[in-house]
């Protein structure tokens, strides 16, 4: 399993995602963990109307529930599927 740091606290309630990156050998990646509840407060709107659309990135992650037990499994599970840099996205080096 390659080498991953949580970027972010976990607040309880959890009011935004956790970003977690990633050390790949060509770079380092990221992407997110968020549970369902905060989807419903978060992101564009359809059509003006109070309903939340979310288009299903690749990088976002959505569990029930965040803990580093639950991001260290699915990394794992990811990893072990060959699915991990395919669910990432590339940081710029700035």
């Amino acid at each position: 399993m390659l080498s991953y740091t949580i970027d972010d606290a976990f607040e309880s309630p959890l009011q935004t995602s956790v970003e977690v990156t990633i050390n790949f050998p060509t770079g380092k990646r990221w992407l997110f963990f968020v549970p369902p509840e905060l989807l419903s407060r978060v992101g564009d709107t359809v059509d003006e109307s109070p309903v939340r659309v979310h288009l299903g990135e690749l990088h976002m992650i959505v569990v029930s529930q965040i803990t580093p037990k639950i991001i260290d499994s699915v990394l794992r599970r990811l990893a072990a599927d060959g699915e991990l840099e395919r669910r990432t996205l590339a940081l710029s080096a700035s």
